[in-house]
């Protein structure tokens, strides 16, 4: 196998993926050599490489390299074995090739070279019809996450040879989750970048990136604004055509920068810079993102560290998910209504929350109780499956307390159907127990048969201005109306307080 392509998702070796992909699935191996690496243990990977009957493609991109392996039998478990026994003698040869390389050279070497390995599997069968372009693109972001994984500090056993790296790896995980802001905006990732007049010569752009071999991308920037972007790596394959010299090497750089290049404002959330970023053409898909802001340039970020941010984010969101629930926790709440906010577009949010539950836990006992939670929980996301709306939200503040986000404009009716889906299922947890009234929290005995839910319907129209603090306040507002409506109901209002409805099963 001697094709190495620089780039990923380029049409001749997705034809070449897809020969294979259909037959039993692509295994992907992601590599990163996190410190400079010597000859001799690069040799080492070439060998590697050589050794591999499975391996179809390779590509690098900087310090990143991928490789894709297909499996002739068609076997998943197949795939995946030669998939892992690939890894290990990677790790092998590589550990052995820096063992040697620091006894030979001890002071040419400023600490432990080391590298980080990423593998995925993709199965044309688990895509539900998506196309290998779509399939091979989760591969490799799933692959190249654990490699980001790896970097942050999330080691195996094997790879953490001494019990004080594993603390100092800890210490500033615990010291990164305890900044990471409810919001992040793009502007944050922002970073200096070589910047060009559309004047300037191609023969002076080469030599730049000639001089500065990890810089991978120039803007042309003029009166300040961005006007376009030129990537090393396009600019290398268009000198390298057979008249690509004589034609560009004296001309303007503007005749060969792309102008469609994606321009986001500073402000914007890495989250819906991600899903931009993810839905250009695949030829830019690993293009810089430059960032302005009152549309002058400020910087750039590229796919690397947005898809970093982005696992950072999704990490914390796992740390501090329910665990009773695994929905969103606060962080993420705050986070998704700054996000709505700072969008400026109507959105309701409704509260939730069970009525006479503490009655319940006492009679029934606490994973009783449990159960009733995580069946809310149930309640809330089969209800916002409902017409397909994928922007909906979901979070569990705690206890028997979740909130829903949405912008959709029958926010009402979504109300009746939560109340009227809970109402029908819950009956289920008293077992064959009667139950013709419940006890409130001061031991007063109320005529109801069990558990009930109260919503607390908020909606905000776009423009007032409004903080995560004044939705609180209004929530804990409407809830107490709502609670004092007999059996399950919801009442309806705007966030400052005037009234617009309410509803109960």
């Amino acid at each position: 196998m001697n094709e190495i392509s620089y780039g990923l998702l380029d049409k001749t070796m997705l034809h070449r993926l897809q020969e294979n992909w259909h037959q039993g699935g692509i295994g992907v191996i992601a590599l990163q050599l996190l410190q400079g690496t010597p000859v001799s243990v690069v040799e080492v990977l070439d060998e590697w490489v050589m050794e591999q009957e499975g391996l179809i493609w390779h590509s690098t991109m900087g310090d990143d390299r991928f490789y894709f392996l297909a499996c002739g039998l068609g076997a998943s478990k197949e795939l995946e074995l030669r998939l892992q026994v690939g890894i290990d003698e990677l790790k092998m040869k590589f550990c052995k090739a820096f063992e040697a390389n620091r006894i030979a050279n001890v002071k040419e070497l400023d600490g432990k070279p080391d590298f980080a390995v990423g593998h995925a599997v993709s199965y044309p069968s688990a895509v539900n019809g998506r196309s290998i372009e779509a399939s091979m693109y989760e591969a490799i972001k799933e692959a190249y996450g654990m490699v980001v994984r790896f970097r942050s500090g999330e080691r195996d056993e094997q790879q953490e040879q001494e019990q004080q790296e594993q603390q100092q790896t800890q210490q500033q995980q615990e010291t990164y989750f305890s900044n990471v802001p409810s919001y992040v905006t793009i502007g944050s990732l922002a970073k200096t970048v070589p910047i060009f007049a559309p004047g300037s010569l191609v023969s002076d752009l080469s030599r730049m990136f000639e001089s500065n071999p990890h810089i991978q991308g120039a803007v042309v920037v003029q009166e300040g604004r961005p006007i376009g972007l030129v990537m090393k790596e396009n600019m290398n394959q268009l000198l390298a055509g057979q008249f690509g010299l004589p034609l560009y090497w004296n001309r303007a750089i503007a005749r060969i920068m792309d102008k469609e290049a994606l321009v986001v404002d500073a402000e914007l959330p890495v989250e819906q810079v991600v899903q931009l970023a993810m839905a250009r053409d695949i030829s830019r898909l690993y293009h810089l993102v430059l960032i302005t802001r009152g549309d002058k340039f400020v910087g750039a970020a590229s796919v690397r560290s947005i898809l970093e941010c982005m696992t950072q984010l999704r990490t914390e969101e796992a740390r501090t998910a329910n665990p009773l629930t695994g929905l969103p926790g606060n962080a993420s709440i705050q986070r998704e209504m700054q996000r709505r906010i700072d969008a400026g577009r109507p959105f309701t949010i409704i509260y939730a929350d069970l009525d006479y539950f503490k009655w319940f836990n006492d009679c029934f006992g606490f994973s009783q109780g449990d159960a009733l939670i995580r069946f809310l929980a149930s309640v809330l996301q089969e209800v916002a499956q409902v017409g397909g709306k994928r922007d909906d939200f979901i979070g569990h503040i705690g206890g028997d307390d979740f909130i829903m986000l949405t912008d959709r404009l029958e926010s009402e009716k979504l109300c009746r159907l939560l109340l009227a889906r809970f109402d029908s299922g819950v009956r289920s947890y008293y077992g064959s127990a009667h139950v013709p009234s419940v006890v409130d929290r001061s031991g007063v005995a109320v005529q109801q048969e069990g558990v009930t839910l109260s919503l607390s319907l908020l909606s905000w129209n776009g423009t007032m201005p409004l903080t995560t603090a004044i939705i609180s306040q209004a929530a804990a507002r409407v809830k107490k109306q709502a609670k004092g409506i007999r059996g399950s109901a919801y009442v309806a209002s705007d966030v400052f307080g005037e009234q617009l409805g309410e509803g109960m099963t």
